[in-house]
């Protein structure tokens, strides 16, 4: 997996994944002001854009790629925390990176209008009256194409209760976003101050300011 550098020029303490969209390749988190955006934070992080293209999903080595040839290089530089930021099927890659790898890799992540798999468990979970209402079903151990979407709800349940360990997760989405309805299912089960939503679609326009929201919080206050 072939990824875009953007150092901080000294020592940082935190490392930030950015993870495209589907049909979006890692250069465009420069074209569209966020290596910028967090640089005018004078924040001590170290940048890289992974092109984590969508046939890395439909064959199941995202995580194993993204780590070989991502994060395992850079984390030799003694990183404090590492923060992993996906847009739409990034969104989606922040969740199953996290959940793959062991526990405290990932300090946090945030998911900008996140893919969540498909509608069926979504559904299963509103019906239900929310995440923490929703019967999970048993935990995997290895997630495919069939099981990653109810695994990955099951987690974050568990994870929002306390009874497994996550990354601290942040979510933003544009109100008007098409995976709205979705989405406000995993921020109903976050703290408040976690979730970001604006009037917008599902576009870059909209993550810009989610992701200026997001920088405007203290949750890099360690990477300062």
């Amino acid at each position: 997996m072939k990824a875009i550098d953007y150092p901080n020029g000294t020592s940082a303490r935190c490392l930030m994944v950015f993870l495209p969209g589907r049909g979006d390749t890692g250069e465009r988190f420069e074209q569209r002001g966020f290596v910028s955006r967090v640089r005018a934070q004078h924040l001590s992080i170290d940048m890289v854009a992974a092109d984590a293209s969508i046939g890395y999903y439909a064959n199941g080595t995202l995580t194993e790629r993204l780590f070989e040839d991502v994060v395992a290089p850079r984390l030799r530089r003694g990183y404090q925390q590492v923060w992993l930021v996906g847009i739409s099927m990034g969104g989606l890659g922040t969740l199953l990176y996290s959940r793959q790898r062991p526990s405290g890799e990932v300090y946090g992540a945030l998911a900008l209008s996140p893919y969540l798999g498909e509608q069926k468990v979504s559904d299963e979970i509103r019906n239900a009256g929310g995440l923490q209402m929703w019967r999970a079903p048993p935990p995997v151990a290895t997630l495919n194409a069939s099981n990653y979407a109810s695994e990955l709800w099951r987690w974050q349940q568990a994870v929002n209760a306390g009874r497994e360990s996550g990354p601290r997760l942040y979510l933003g989405y544009g109100l008007q976003d098409r995976l709205a309805q979705v989405d406000v299912l995993l921020g109903d089960d976050l703290p408040a101050t976690h979730v970001f939503t604006v009037d917008g679609e599902h576009n870059w326009d909209t993550w810009q300011v989610l992701f200026e929201r997001f920088l405007s919080t203290d949750a890099l206050a360690e990477c300062e």
